[in-house]
């Protein structure tokens, strides 16, 4: 006749597998998401605790044997599956042939203890300080891991692995004589929520860490995308406009000794030379505004809105405080970048008349602010607060961005771009 567990052990079981269902989702759903093995692992090794409860169910419904060796299997390769998760996270090992003996040996240990050995204690022991010593190899992974690199979720996983492996050991002298029961179950889900608790924070850890990476790398694109705008502008300052000068000056005392029918001509290349001259000198300011780096931001800017509206036509306002904002080299240059396309934008694309150029010290950010009344432009529906497609905004987002600012573009009457650095980080 078939036993029957008690209802509350029976009820703990139903919720420590309904549980463990849900934290092997979520590994399965990262895994999806992020593509890396040890999220798949992870999801492996909580389906087999899943598959061992179910076990454990089954025998206690049926008394069979056959659900008690598959319970002592399942066990050992959770246990084996969590260490390689945790091998296969930290890097630290590549697949050897001899790990094979680990995988068979829950399985022969497993046949040996349920069909050989009649002695509980001796069939009990090995394979509890087998699931022990798994357990408590892979705390030891988690804690170095947090030794090298100071993570969070790696001294969580350790520590609650290193308690779950001392749990472990009570085994025979506790649990399997119902000691624990039913409390052990409410035990094991505490561990392994702990467990999913510390997995989410190394996700969480990771991924703030490839956040702070690309904005390294982005801030050193940019970085090295104005030095060789900084090259290029001395070579033809230095260079090509100083031949251009030096032409001019053989041209000169040329015109005073060439004949007079030859005057006329001489003197259209002196102008053509002139209009060269003035072409480099817009390019070099361009490519690195020497009133930056002179007389700082607000002159700077307040030079590029003049010349800009000289140039268009626009009638444009520059608005800056008394007491302009301490910013850095780095922040000075975005938000002069940021300005030279807002308004290149204003002339190309808007169909404006007059436009407005407003920097401001609000809310702890630097704010700079185009706005202008033109035409605006038409959102797509299923991107309601996105910009229209540009390279010119992208590359300015990414000189912001790396500066862990924002940009903002609406459209409505006209359009407006506004621009914010956090102080922390355009003073820095």
């Amino acid at each position: 006749m078939p036993t029957i567990s008690p209802i509350s052990e029976f009820h703990a079981a139903l919720l420590q597998a309904a549980v463990t269902t849900g934290v092997a989702a979520v590994c399965w759903y990262l895994f999806v998401q992020y593509r890396r093995d040890y999220f798949l692992w992870w999801s492996v090794a909580w389906s087999l605790y899943v598959l061992r409860i179910g076990a454990i169910l089954a025998f206690l419904i049926t008394s069979a044997q056959p659900w008690l060796f598959v319970h002592q299997v399942l066990t050992g390769s959770t246990a084996l599956a969590l260490l390689w998760a945790a091998l296969t996270f930290s890097q630290s090992t590549p697949w050897r042939s001899w790990y094979a003996v680990a995988l068979a040996l829950p399985v022969v240990w497993s046949y040996v203890a349920i069909y050989q050995i009649q002695s509980f204690m001796l069939a009990a022991l090995p394979a509890v300080l087998f699931l022990s010593f798994a357990t408590l190899w892979t705390s030891r992974i988690f804690y170095k891991l947090w030794r090298v690199t100071g993570s969070r979720g790696a001294v969580v996983l350790s520590g609650v692995l290193f308690t779950w492996g001392l749990h472990h050991l009570d085994y025979p002298m506790l649990r399997a004589k119902g000691a624990w029961n039913p409390w052990g179950y409410y035990l094991d889900i505490m561990f392994v929520l702990a467990m999913a608790i510390g997995i989410v924070i190394l996700v969480l850890e990771q991924l703030d860490r490839r956040t702070r990476e690309l904005e390294r790398l982005s801030a050193r694109m940019v970085q090295q995308h104005e030095e060789e705008r900084h090259r290029v502008s001395l070579e033809l300052h230095d260079q090509t406009a100083q031949v251009w000068a030096a032409v001019k000056m053989q041209l000169g005392v040329l015109r005073e000794r060439a004949p007079e029918q030859l005057t006329g001509a001489i003197e259209r290349l002196l102008n053509l030379v002139d209009t060269g001259i003035r072409s480099i000198r817009s390019v070099t300011t361009t490519l690195r505004p020497p009133l930056l780096d002179d007389l700082g931001l607000v002159p700077a800017l307040r030079a590029l809105v003049q010349t800009f509206a000289e140039q268009s036509g626009l009638d444009i306002a520059f608005e800056a405080p008394i007491e302009p904002p301490a910013v850095s080299r780095d922040a000075a240059l975005a938000l002069f970048r940021a300005l030279q396309e807002a308004l290149s934008n204003v002339a190309r694309h808007s169909g404006a008349t007059s436009a407005s150029v407003r920097l401001a010290v609000l809310g702890g950010d630097v704010t700079l602010v185009v706005r202008d009344n033109g035409k605006g432009f038409t959102l797509p529906p299923h991107l309601p607060t996105a910009p229209p497609p540009s390279i010119g905004l992208a590359g300015m987002r990414e000189r912001i961005t790396a500066l862990h600012g924002s940009v903002n573009v609406e459209s409505g009457q006209g359009a407006a771009i506004t621009v914010r650095i956090p102080l922390s980080h355009a003073s820095s």
